[in-house]
């Protein structure tokens, strides 16, 4: 079985979730992580979760978003099959100091409530290193950072690590240890080649994991079983 731990599955991304998840599922992916960017994705994602069995929800605010209302936001952190917070984190293309603090607030209230984070950084690897994450864990999201690993965390690759033009982040994927793995579609994002280009779905996830076991010189049924584990080890799921 494979987990999808970074998908988009709300009626902003596609029309029919249904059927997308049906897709998935009939590929092998038996569970997969919905993750919220905003207060109102974050509440579909948890509409979505309580939908279908194989749904779990995380609540976040991207960093392209803000919150106005953290209050509501904090509420739905203890709802059932929320299992993280994210997307949250930093992103240099909008760089600002409300992002900042819209991360900080989230990295703090995944401390209180003792949930992981799912974290997005782009062009932003040195000022991450600004913010304590000593007392968190979760996942780096869409990796594209150095190969050192924080402890506690794990890093997750999504369909840009099969590109012919990223030849670096399959290196960096090669000296990751398996251990410290997740895969990932961010689904509807980011298509995996063959379909780079085309509307992603979690059901290609495989092709994340077999592509992963293919740099990595490992059978497929390990690279599953290992980062399933990792994944269910982190959110907490069976």
């Amino acid at each position: 079985m494979l987990i999808d731990s970074h998908c988009h599955l709300t009626k902003r991304f596609y029309e029919d979730p249904k059927l997308i998840i049906q897709n998935a599922v009939e590929q092998g992916v038996g569970k997969m992580i919905c993750v919220g960017t905003s207060l109102e994705d974050s509440k579909e994602a948890i509409d979505v979760a309580n939908t279908y069995p194989e749904v779990y929800a995380a609540v976040g605010v991207h960093p392209e978003e803000t919150c106005n209302n953290w209050g509501e936001f904090e509420r739905l952190i203890s709802r059932p099959k929320v299992v993280a917070i994210g997307e949250c984190g930093l992103d240099n293309k909008v760089g600002s100091r409300v992002q900042k603090e819209t991360f900080q607030r989230q990295i703090d209230l995944a401390k209180k409530y003792d949930k992981p984070l799912i974290i997005h950084i782009r062009d932003a690897w040195e000022e991450v290193k600004e913010f304590d994450l000593s007392l968190n864990r979760g996942v780096f999201h869409c990796y594209s950072g150095p190969p050192e690993v924080p402890p506690n965390f794990y890093v997750s690759f999504a369909g840009n690590v099969t590109f012919k033009n990223a030849p670096n982040l399959q290196a960096i994927a090669k000296l990751i240890p398996l251990s410290s793995i997740l895969v990932e579609t961010d689904s509807p994002l980011l298509s995996p080649v063959p379909f780079r280009g085309k509307q992603n779905e979690p059901k290609n996830v495989k092709i994340i994991a077999e592509y992963i076991a293919s740099l990595k010189d490992l059978n497929i049924e390990e690279v599953e079983q290992v980062t399933s584990q990792n994944a269910k080890k982190l959110f907490g799921i069976n």
